[in-house]
């Protein structure tokens, strides 16, 4: 007997409910070696923990419950999932957007092209079979950032490529997370 929840992509789930103050996800998170092994595997907590103003917006500070570090500002508005970093409102994730759609952003730090790949794509999480848009963001040329998003439950799933410590850049799959569970 299975423990898995089957996949049932004809029949997505329906979620209603949206990210809001006190919501939480729990993602399991897998970060791996530079050879492609799995370094760690650990379940990770997020929580809207606060609303905070900033350029006269409220802002929902999400926060990894352990260590309690802010991890997004986020706040959705006409145009889709919007982040506040480099002291201003970045757009993350478009929606909602057409496939190959593409827009400059700022994120983690230096400006980032994202290219919507997918619209509306059934995706398998831990909350059900869901609709997501998947993007893919280009740092200086190279392929870094893979984001599957919800207008319902938010960022479901995200990869992330880093340089290996090589003269040579060569990438390689950093982590990846998961969206195991969410309450609103």
């Amino acid at each position: 007997m299975s423990c898995q929840k089957e996949s049932n992509i004809d029949n997505p789930v329906v979620v209603t409910s949206t990210p809001r103050l006190g919501t939480l996800w729990t993602y399991r998170y897998l970060i791996y070696n530079q050879d492609g092994s799995l370094s760690s595997n650990q379940t990770i907590t997020h929580k809207a923990k606060s609303e905070i103003m900033l350029g006269g917006e409220k802002w929902l500070n999400i926060v990894d419950v352990i260590p309690d570090t802010t991890v997004y500002l986020l706040n959705t508005k006409t145009g889709g999932l919007y982040q506040y970093t480099n002291n201003g409102s970045n757009l993350l994730c478009k929606f909602p957007a057409a496939l190959n759609d593409t827009y400059t952003t700022f994120n983690e730090g230096v400006l980032e092209n994202f290219t919507v790949k997918s619209v509306n794509e059934i995706l398998p999480t831990g909350i059900g079979d869901i609709p997501v848009n998947y993007y893919e963001g280009i740092k200086n040329s190279v392929l870094i950032d893979l984001i599957w998003y919800s207008d319902k439950a938010w960022i479901v799933r995200k990869t992330q490529y880093r340089n290996r410590s090589v003269i040579t850049p060569v990438f390689y799959k950093y982590y990846t997370f998961y969206l195991d569970s969410i309450t609103y």
